[in-house]
């Protein structure tokens, strides 16, 4: 897009928001970055980074990072989606793998910090597990705990207005998040199965599947339940799904096999193809009553050995709409929309992953496109803690001391610093935007990003024949992803890729937010550079 170029989108004229570009330098150690002026250019020179890696692995133990990865220098400034680097500035579609949601410099991130630090309470570290915090006198612009709850559930609530309500878990990342509901929806599931049958009932499934009393409980007396070894609620979920590395929700996860070798999983958790055929749900469903399948010959073990759930034992179906690590693939809207009306037929949870998605799409949760109303949502990363969102009444299964976490929602910088990132993205009318609100400007953008891509696949078809996404998150296939990561650090790109590998592989693409028109043109003219650069290398493609 030229300046003189008129683009409206829902009313809004890109080209005009150039006119009303006016940010300040930020400056560190002396260096200086304007977010309205900067330019993608080379990025860095590779030379004298070897011994930053080196104390890296001296210290720390190996995680995702790989040797070629960029060397990320802490001394430059940052505005908006620009950084600057010892060999210019470069264009960051990386977003600490979207953990940045809003311009780090935004007025009210800047507000809030000063007001913690002003209070002593930046520092603050207090365990909302264990103990009911307040102000007493209140002091405005920071919040409690239960404040930002409140928010959040209120926001949910108004998402999806017939759950009758949401009560949040906090945590720390969205693995602790998803271990969260992965718990709540068992817990569920036992406690709905003791509505509908007995302990009678439940004792003959457990002798039927071998599953003993586990000893030691018995001088135990603050809850009435007998205590079993295991417990055959099953949670089901989506093949290439992500959803963290803790044990727990490694058994959802079935992305690469770096994230699988190695670990003992649970006997209790089914997948199904993701974007498969609309009745893989309910075919691996029986839904005969638990009795009836108990009087059958073969009982529930057959059921369980024939590799179909009994309906009274299945917990919860969790997936990813927007999956992240898988490939940044989205859910079909007729598959997605047939999974909940299986769900919501035989009294399953419908839990959705929202921990890279969440409030990027262009709407505040990537599960809201398709017009269906989970039960469990969760969430991290740009959220700045980790969130389990659920049904309030989901609340009245848990006995106290049922999940419980060091963080608790106590440190009062991570919880104000989350209430203001999830505040200002709803409800702050930007005049840059002509008082449109983060959101808003997210759907926007995402549709010029859309014709931008198609327009860039179109004049580098053979090497990025396609892409998907919504609002400022995208997945890209291309050839030679590796080479094209390395390519686009040394001319201004800082790129991440995602799925399995291949001859074409996916790139994914994240933007802030509040990304201005200008971000997006400078990413797609140095992606242009880039692809064009792995071209001419490979006139065979």
């Amino acid at each position: 897009m030229t300046a003189t170029d008129s683009i409206i989108i829902d009313g809004y004229d890109l080209a005009d928001e150039s006119t009303r570009l006016a940010f300040p330098d930020h400056v560190v150690c002396g260096r200086s970055l304007n977010r309205g002026t900067a330019t993608a250019a080379r990025a860095t020179d590779h030379t004298g980074t070897e011994s930053t890696k080196d104390e890296h692995t001296r210290a720390i133990f190996p995680n995702t990072i790989g040797s070629d990865s960029p060397v990320i220098d802490l001394s430059y400034p940052v505005a908006g989606m620009f950084v600057a680097s010892a060999g210019g500035t470069y264009l960051d579609l990386y977003q600490a793998v979207a953990q940045k949601l809003l311009d780090e410099h935004h007025p009210v991130f800047e507000r809030t910090i000063a007001l913690l630090t002003e209070h002593s309470l930046a520092f603050r570290r207090e365990i909302n597990t264990d103990d009911y915090l307040t102000f007493s006198t209140p002091i405005e612009g920071l919040h409690t705990s239960q404040e930002l709850a409140a928010l959040v559930n209120g926001l949910t609530a108004e998402c999806f207005p017939a759950s009758g309500g949401f009560k949040t878990f906090f945590s720390n990342s969205g693995a602790e998040s998803g271990e969260a509901a992965i718990k709540l929806g068992q817990l569920h599931a036992y406690r709905r199965f003791l509505r509908k049958y007995d302990h009678d009932v439940l004792a003959r499934v457990m002798t039927d599947l071998d599953i003993a009393l586990l000893p030691g409980f018995d001088d135990d007396t603050s809850l009435p339940d007998p205590i079993y070894a295991d417990y055959p609620f099953v949670t089901i979920g989506c093949s290439r799904a992500f959803h963290g590395r803790t044990l727990g929700v490694l058994n959802l996860t079935r992305s690469k096999k770096t994230q699988r070798v190695g670990y003992g999983m649970g006997r209790w958790f089914r997948h199904i193809p993701f974007n498969g055929e609309s009745d893989d749900l309910a075919s691996l469903l029986d839904t005969r009553p638990i009795t009836e399948i108990l009087d059958a010959p073969g009982g529930v073990s057959a059921v369980v050995a024939a590799g179909k759930v009994p309906v009274d034992l299945c917990a919860q179906f969790a997936l990813e709409v927007y999956q992240g690590e898988g490939g940044y693939r989205i859910a079909k809207r007729d598959w997605l929309r047939e999974i909940a009306a299986t769900c919501e037929a035989h009294g399953i949870l419908l839990g959705a992953d929202e921990v890279q998605s969440f409030g990027r799409t262009g709407r505040l949760y990537a599960i809201e496109h398709y017009g269906v109303e989970p039960d469990i949502l969760w969430m991290a990363k740009a959220a700045v803690c980790g969130f389990t969102v659920a049904r309030a009444d989901l609340a009245d299964d848990c006995h106290v001391g049922w999940h419980s976490n060091t963080f608790g929602g106590g440190k009062l910088f991570d919880v104000n610093m989350a209430y203001a990132t999830i505040d200002t993205l709803v409800n702050y009318e930007d005049p840059l935007f002509l008082g449109r609100t983060y959101l808003e400007n997210a759907a926007i953008k995402g549709t010029y990003m859309r014709s931008q891509l198609a327009e860039l696949s179109a004049r580098h078809s053979d090497i990025f024949p396609d892409f998907s996404g919504l609002g400022c998150m995208w997945g890209l296939t291309v050839q030679c992803r590796e080479e094209i990561i390395a390519t686009g650090w040394k001319m201004g790109l800082k790129l991440l890729g995602c799925g399995p590998s291949g001859e074409f592989a996916r790139l994914r693409i994240l933007l802030l937010a509040d990304v201005l028109t200008r971000e997006i043109d400078e990413a797609i003219a140095a992606l242009d550079r880039v692809f064009t650069a792995v071209e001419e290398r490979h006139p065979d493609i």
